[in-house]
């Protein structure tokens, strides 16, 4: 958890995930899966959770959504949680990332530009284009991703359910 933080840190300070801190996260999940019984299922669920966190992610990258190091830590992450985790914490990532979004637009356009172009958006998505952006205008998606993983690895899914349900 604690190197889930210092990645989201790292990616709102300077907008890069180091290489080392998403290593540490995949050599951690691997060592737990080692130490625990039976050896070679939690090893294959782990590495498992890897390859389907990197196939999940991989097309976001391939259209310029997310950087590599936001790859690289889902993928690293599926080593803790395995495949089924790693699809959750893939869907949650994905809405908390909604909402950074929209938090990143109108931080940077204001308000009545960003409703002007989800306007576009809606009418015309084809006539949509978005201008380049330099580094600092990014949004720090590890924060999302982090909180998509907490939210599997604590299973808090369930407790919203319940939340839903009274």
């Amino acid at each position: 958890m604690l190197l889930l933080a210092a990645a989201a840190v790292c990616d709102i300070r300077e907008r890069r995930i180091p290489n080392w801190l998403n290593l540490a996260i995949l050599v951690g999940g691997l060592l737990a899966a080692l130490s625990s019984p039976p050896t070679i299922n939690s090893l294959f669920r782990s590495l498992f959770g890897v390859g389907v966190g990197f196939a999940v992610w991989i097309p976001f990258y391939l259209f310029r959504l997310v950087g590599a190091g936001d790859v690289k830590l889902m993928a690293a992450s599926g080593a803790w949680l395995g495949a089924a985790g790693v699809l959750s914490a893939s869907l949650w990532a994905g809405m908390a990332g909604g909402v950074l979004g929209a938090f990143w637009i109108l931080r940077r356009q204001g308000a009545q530009a960003a409703m002007l172009a989800i306007v576009h958006a809606l009418r015309t998505p084809r006539l949509l284009q978005m201008r380049p952006m330099d580094r600092r205008e990014r949004v720090p998606y590890a924060v999302a991703i982090a909180v998509g993983v907490l939210i599997s690895w604590f299973d808090l899914s369930s407790a919203f359910s319940a939340l839903r349900a009274i």
